[in-house]
């Protein structure tokens, strides 16, 4: 049994995206392919910038853990540092498309990304995510948003008209609900990789398909049985309501099971995601196999899924 360790994200922001690990663990799909997974808490980052994210990445690179759930962004800008040298890359890919979308008020007429055009996004304090979404915006031909910095309460800048938009991931957009006003999304929804399971380069490409297989099988049994992740997430993390992981696993589902196997990668998505995400961040453009191995391209095994 090869005993590896994997390093949970934001267990309150991304929830839901976890719950496919756990599930992979609690029914012994790592177990039945000679592997003994022991999750790990996320390391520390420093800051909310998205330089101050790349702990994450460092932290497996530097042997802390074996792998990790992370995202594209903040690998990229660590390799970005390291001149593309870090030894993690991607072994299998969460959301199938980029989940950036913009929250707007319930009743204020935007109702697509072209509605967007020039309206007033929010910069808040995770700034990237606001980047993000200038750059899906510049993706879609849609022009440059206008960004109003919000220091303080998000939900009360947009119910008085300070900004018409606040920018985040479809995963977060639960904490925007309950502002006591209606919110709708507005899902951007560009064809580009934003999250998903990344390894250390030691792990042969053997072991990390395992891993990538038993991920992708986690899929669909958490699909087929909400319980099982949810258990071994709960006892992980008890201070995580049920509710909120529930909602959090809806709004990632969707993402993750669009067309195909989840967990898969696509050469030709990679190098589109790599070109979008050094443009939006001001990264490098590093070669796209120093984000995944190409090798684990192609879809998991239908066997794997079943």
């Amino acid at each position: 049994m090869q005993r590896l360790r994997l390093m949970t994200w934001c267990s309150s922001c991304v929830g839901g995206m976890h719950l496919p690990a756990f599930a992979a663990a609690e029914a012994g799909l790592f177990a039945d392919r000679g592997l003994e997974v022991q999750f790990v808490a996320a390391a520390r980052a420093p800051d909310y910038s998205l330089s101050g994210f790349t702990a994450r990445v460092k932290a497996v690179a530097a042997g802390d853990a074996d792998l990790a759930l992370t995202s594209v962004a903040y690998l990229l800008a660590a390799q970005t540092e390291a001149s593309g040298r870090l030894p993690v890359r991607f072994v299998a890919a969460c959301h199938q498309r980029n989940p950036i979308v913009g929250v707007v008020r319930e009743g204020s007429g935007l109702q697509a990304p072209r509605d967007l055009a020039g309206a007033r996004a929010a910069r808040w304090s995770i700034p990237w995510y606001t980047q993000e979404y200038a750059g899906a915006m510049h993706a879609l031909g849609l022009g440059t948003p206008q960004i109003v910095d919000v220091p303080g309460d998000l939900d009360h800048a947009l119910a008085s008209g300070v900004v018409d938009v606040i920018p985040t991931w479809m995963d977060m957009t639960l904490y925007h609900l309950d502002a006591g006003f209606g919110v709708r999304t507005i899902p951007l929804d560009l064809p580009v990789y934003s999250t998903g399971l990344v390894a250390a380069d030691h792990l042969a490409d053997e072991v990390a398909g395992q891993v990538r297989d038993a991920f992708a099988a986690g899929h669909e049994l958490q699909r087929e049985d909400p319980e099982v992740g949810l258990a071994g997430f709960r006892r992980r993390f008890p201070d995580i309501s049920e509710d909120h992981v529930r909602a959090n696993w809806k709004l990632y589902a969707s993402y993750a099971f669009d067309g195909g196997l989840p967990g898969r990668m696509d050469r030709e998505r990679w190098h589109d995601t790599v070109a979008y995400t050094a443009r939006t961040h001001g990264l490098a453009s590093v070669p796209a196999e120093r984000l995944y191995r190409p090798q684990l391209a192609a879809a998991p095994s239908a066997a794997a899924a079943a």
